[in-house]
């Protein structure tokens, strides 16, 4: 894998350097330090001082956290434009995350003193950047909120949207293929269960048809029943009501049964 420059970059126009003139990539080059990091490589641990900010180039990296038992809990997967770390009030605070490269990857890590100056200097890159951290925060709270309400076949189909959408490969026969550069256990942590669940919850989608998989290849051939999924819809309740009115009749009755809430 060998670098790219920010000026061939095809992400840049989605970055946080979008609003920067080619003649000013110079100052964002002297700013930072761009980093290719192998598969499974760490790029840095979480309660280590947060000395700066990163920006995913090219590739995957999964933000994770650690338990006193050393077993690791998948909170996010980045992607290509993100910002991983952060830069606290306090210049002796560490990093609530470790992070890892999924795949090869290239990030350009920008130190607290040297990105200030640079913010000063370009201050719509300061808004870009506060974009991004509101990015991660609404994930973080949708991910909260999904665990919450959502059933794990549900949490299961969204984040299959949410990878296809990311780097999937359009199919001509309208599906869409992923690679998946991750383990069954990093997907059941991604979606809050163990690893013989998700595997099981795999298996459902197969027997809906919604997907296929072999080892490291997912391809999901029912788009549409996939975000029905996903949306918290029971296919399986739409299937049976169409097929007993009987049942679908009985339903609002019910409901009127239940307690009024005071």
């Amino acid at each position: 894998m060998r670098k790219i420059d920010c000026e061939h970059c095809t992400i840049r126009s989605q970055g946080v350097i979008q609003d920067l003139a080619v003649e000013e990539l110079g100052d964002f080059h002297s700013c930072g330090v761009s980093s290719l990091y192998k598969q499974r490589q760490v790029i840095f641990h979480e309660d280590t001082p947060a000395s700066g900010l990163y920006i995913l180039c090219r590739g995957a990296v999964k933000l994770y956290q650690s338990d006193r038992f050393g077993r690791q809990y998948t909170l996010d997967i980045a992607a290509p434009g993100d910002v991983l770390g952060e830069i606290p009030a306090d210049p002796a605070a560490c990093y609530s995350t470790s992070a890892e490269a999924l795949t090869d990857s290239q990030l350009c890590f920008m130190p607290r003193d040297r990105l200030v100056e640079f913010i000063q200097q370009h201050p719509m890159t300061g808004v870009r950047l506060l974009e991004a951290f509101s990015k991660t925060v609404s994930t973080a709270r949708q991910r909260v909120r999904a665990l919450a309400l959502k059933r794990a076949e549900s949490r299961l189909a969204e984040l299959l949207m949410q990878l296809a959408a990311a780097g999937g490969e359009s199919m001509a026969n309208g599906s869409t293929k992923l690679t998946l550069n991750y383990s069954r256990r990093e997907l059941a942590e991604m979606i809050g269960v163990s690893p013989e669940t998700a595997i099981r919850l795999l298996g459902r989608l197969k027997a809906k048809r919604a997907i296929t998989a072999r080892r490291r290849e997912l391809i999901i051939t029912d788009s549409e029943k996939l975000a029905r999924l996903a949306s918290h819809d029971s296919i399986n309740a739409q299937e049976t009501a169409r097929t007993s009115p009987i049942a679908h009749q009985v339903a609002p009755a019910r409901n009127t049964l239940r307690p009024q809430a005071i």
